[in-house]
């Protein structure tokens, strides 16, 4: 018997380390595409939320920085809706079949004709 090869169990053995190891790569590789749409969703938010103060730095960037020269921003125009829908505010935005959606907190400085603007951008994760 001097035949040289592998025997029935050992074949199984480096089977079944071989399957271990392409389970977890494949589970490294599903994490890494995961983060990847979420970083790059994080990404479109970000961008999105340059658009969204637009409007506003159109607003500041007037030569009549006076508190009149914002009276369309704010409760009067209802922009702090969650909507963003009122005339002059940027509403929600689909980019890849992701929904954002921009909640407005205009706040006045006190003391001061400023007002402290924060968007806030909601959305959901794709599933895959």
């Amino acid at each position: 018997m001097n035949k040289k090869g592998f025997t029935l169990m050992e074949i199984l053995i480096a089977a079944l380390i071989m399957a271990m190891v392409m389970t977890g790569l494949a589970y490294v590789f599903l994490a890494g595409k995961r983060h990847l749409l979420y970083t790059r969703s994080k990404i479109q938010a970000a961008e999105l939320g340059r658009l969204f103060l637009a409007p506003l730095q159109m607003d500041v960037t007037m030569s009549e920085r006076s508190l009149g020269a914002l009276n369309g921003w704010g409760q009067a125009n209802n922009c702090l809706s969650s909507t963003g829908t009122s005339p002059g505010c940027p509403g929600a935005q689909t980019v890849d079949n992701i929904l954002y959606t921009p909640t407005y907190n205009i706040t006045d400085v006190l003391g001061t004709t400023l007002r402290k603007v924060k968007v806030t951008i909601n959305w959901t994760e794709p599933s895959s």
